[in-house]
């Protein structure tokens, strides 16, 4: 039952991603760097997911898929092209743009 609703995570992840990537390329950003950013997300996104947090609170609390990868999002432009925090890679920005 947890692998199945891993793979959800990641079922959400790939569809957010292919709207990250237009959003990003809309933007200017090239291609290279989109993949930089994307695949720095997957890393933040799925350490966050399977962290070594409290097991009991894993069982209380689930992860909203959205709002996890809007937060590795913009933790990656930051480290990327952090004069976007502030406008396209700005953690708002992110999340309008996968809805």
């Amino acid at each position: 039952m947890a692998e199945a609703h891993g793979d959800g995570y990641s079922i959400h992840f790939a569809h957010y991603a292919g709207k990250l990537e237009r959003h990003l390329r809309n933007n200017g950003i090239s291609c290279h760097d989109a993949d930089l950013i994307i695949e720095e997300s997957s890393e933040l996104y799925f350490e966050k997911l399977h962290s070594s947090e409290n097991k009991l609170s894993k069982l209380i609390r689930e992860h909203d898929p959205a709002q996890l990868f809007a937060e590795s999002v913009t933790k990656a432009i930051e480290r990327h092209l952090p004069e976007a925090k502030d406008t396209f890679g700005s953690y708002r920005e992110i999340a309008k743009c996968i809805r």
